[in-house]
């Protein structure tokens, strides 16, 4: 108890020092507590991105978190920290033209931020396009502007991706789905039925609707029954 209090006093201390020198980490007054705060940061970050350290410099990674821990992590939750640092580097575009950093940063974060959640299982009803449908707390949808889920990370190909907690292995899924079924999970609405969401979807991008539900009705309740949509 004793060592975490002191910790702590050590991580304030260093973080009040820290925001009011502009020489940050050269400045003597902070020079004892440096290292500890430093490395613990490095390490609860390094572990989120794997991703990220097979692409990044050394010492620009060394350099972002530096200036990340100049703005203060506004979490109080270690674990969170990493997503505080992936907002950091994307607001100020840290990595200039190597967006792709931003995508490999998402990519390996919601998978950390889907397992920490909890969830209520709830029994499932019968999947219908009658019913009205939302996007589940176990699901996240994303489009990626590289080829990310397929490992050519700095190859410019648009991906639209589903990641969704799996109950019975336990782990996170990554799967790819084409843009009809993105923007249908995108527009699901408590308000009305998947069909006419379906519907008026088909309607703005000159779709044959009967065509399309009959098409998505096995992909569509698959998904259902991986708990990525939740039945209202």
């Amino acid at each position: 108890m004793l060592k975490n209090s002191v910790e702590r006093a050590v991580q304030e201390r260093f973080f009040s020092n820290l925001i009011n020198q502009d020489k940050g980490f050269e400045n003597s007054a902070i020079s004892t507590y440096q290292n500890l705060v430093y490395l613990r940061y490095f390490e609860v970050i390094k572990n989120n991105f794997p991703l990220l350290l097979e692409l990044i410099e050394e010492k620009l990674l060394e350099e972002s978190i530096k200036d990340f821990m100049k703005n203060t992590p506004t979490t109080p939750y270690v674990w969170k920290i990493p997503n505080d640092y992936r907002k950091f580097v994307k607001k100020t575009k840290y990595f200039g033209k190597k967006s792709f950093f931003y995508e490999l940063l998402y990519f390996d974060w919601v998978e950390v931020e889907i397992y920490m959640n909890e969830y209520k299982l709830k029994k499932q009803k019968k999947f219908s396009y009658k019913n009205s449908y939302k996007l589940s707390k176990s699901a996240r949808i994303k489009r990626f502007e590289y080829d990310i889920i397929n490992q050519n990370y700095t190859t410019k190909k648009e991906n639209f991706v589903v990641i969704y907690y799996d109950f019975e292995t336990h782990d996170v899924i990554y799967r790819e789905i084409n843009q009809l079924i993105f923007e249908l999970l995108k527009r699901v609405d408590k308000t009305q039925s998947l069909s006419k969401v379906l519907k008026q979807l088909c309607l703005e991008n000159d779709i044959e609707f009967k065509e399309a539900k009959k098409l998505l009705k096995e992909p569509l309740e698959e998904l259902y029954q991986n708990r990525v949509l939740q039945a209202l």
